[in-house]
């Protein structure tokens, strides 16, 4: 028996009730996420000192609670009390119905309520900040007034967890594939897609233990150029969408590379690579393999630009004689949360789970664990 996440939906962005001020029109990701915890700490001088590539970040922030700095460390803290207590604000509107995306249905606003479990999840959820993040959500939400949740730190916090999400999500297909050529071992060839970073992973999955046979990761391309891209609903020049389309292409090739990178890898381990290859993706998915909506990194990769991520980089592959693979998308959030719950991370079942990925933006998704 196995445990499986149910999806009822994503997490993608919501508009809170009760947690941003009066007026404004800040979203979950704007007061909970590695980029708000950045905009916090541009405040206080005390992280200069700790500045990413010229900037204060959240990394920096990171930096300096483990630093040996003690005001550093204590500003630190002060930031991440801050964080945890939008986190735990944020969740407690959600679950009583206060948190939503203008357009979602009365059955999408229902998602959230009577949550038993969520995890912390994404870059900022990971090694001692990630510890200190999640208890002090859990400190807040143990408070009056507070819906009763048990608030846990992901298994996988980082890109690895869209890496294997995206394999879980065909793991089925990927074990036909071993049944019609009776193979009694396979490997899954999953990639996940972020703002900094495209990664790779080959992995064996048995008994619901993986095994990383190769991963990797390269640079997204062209990162300084995405500023041109931040509002997906303007029109335009020919030259801007020539710039993205070129980007776009350029992702795409970084992808297949990786793709060949991982099979070569299996070939020389003495395994054999399914065809059927995962893609943890931010947005929205769709079955046919399109993306319907997408982020600012990302230019020109919705259906409604004309573009099926599937099929664009399958027909990548097919021109490095790569015939026969099959790619399937799943939005990133979803991915994580579906990896943290098959590994037997959470030792529970029936219960109603999210998983907020907390990294450069904020993603994730609501399901219910079941076993099959």
């Amino acid at each position: 028996m196995s445990r499986y996440l149910e999806i009822l939906g994503d997490g993608q962005i919501w508009d809170l009730q009760g947690i941003a001020a009066p007026g404004s029109r800040k979203t979950f990701e704007d007061l909970f996420s590695g980029r708000a915890l950045g905009e916090m700490a541009k405040a206080e001088k005390v992280f200069c000192r700790f500045k990413e590539k010229g900037k204060i970040t959240g990394l920096s922030v990171t930096k300096a609670l483990l630093s040996n700095n003690p005001r550093a460390k204590k500003e630190a803290k002060i930031i991440l009390e801050g964080l945890a207590k939008n986190g735990a604000l944020g969740i407690e509107a959600l679950t009583k119905g206060r948190g939503f995306k203008k357009n979602w249905s009365s059955r999408q606003k229902s998602y959230w309520k009577n949550i038993d479990i969520v995890v912390i999840g994404g870059g900022v959820s990971e090694g001692k900040t990630g510890r200190f993040l999640v208890n002090l959500i859990k400190r807040y939400l143990s408070g009056d007034g507070f819906p009763k949740i048990k608030v846990y730190q992901a298994r996988f916090p980082g890109k690895e967890a869209g890496v294997l999400g995206a394999v879980i999500n065909i793991i089925k297909l990927i074990g036909k594939q071993a049944k019609t050529k009776g193979l009694k071992t396979i490997a899954g060839i999953g990639l996940d897609l972020g703002r900094d970073d495209i990664g790779v992973g080959l992995l064996a999955i048995k008994q619901q233990k993986h095994y990383w046979l190769f991963n990797s990761s390269v640079k997204t391309p062209y990162k300084k150029y995405l500023k041109k891209f931040l509002d997906s609903r303007q029109d335009y020049t020919k030259t801007e969408r020539k710039l993205g389309e070129h980007i776009r292409s350029t992702i795409l090739k970084r992808m297949r590379d990786l793709i060949i990178k991982a099979q070569t890898r299996a070939w020389k381990l003495g395994w054999v690579s399914s065809d059927n290859i995962g893609v943890a993706v931010p947005g929205c998915t769709a079955p046919c393999g399109s993306i319907l909506n997408s982020t600012d990194y990302l230019p020109f990769f919705r259906k409604k630009d004309g573009f099926n991520f599937s099929r664009s980089l399958e027909n990548f592959l097919r021109k490095k004689t790569l015939h026969n693979y099959q790619v399937y998308i799943i939005n990133d959030g979803i991915a994580a949360g579906m990896a943290n719950v098959y590994f037997d991370f959470l030792k529970t079942q029936q219960k109603k789970f999210a998983f907020l990925g907390v990294g450069s933006g904020l993603g994730g998704c609501v399901g219910i664990i079941k076993r099959r």
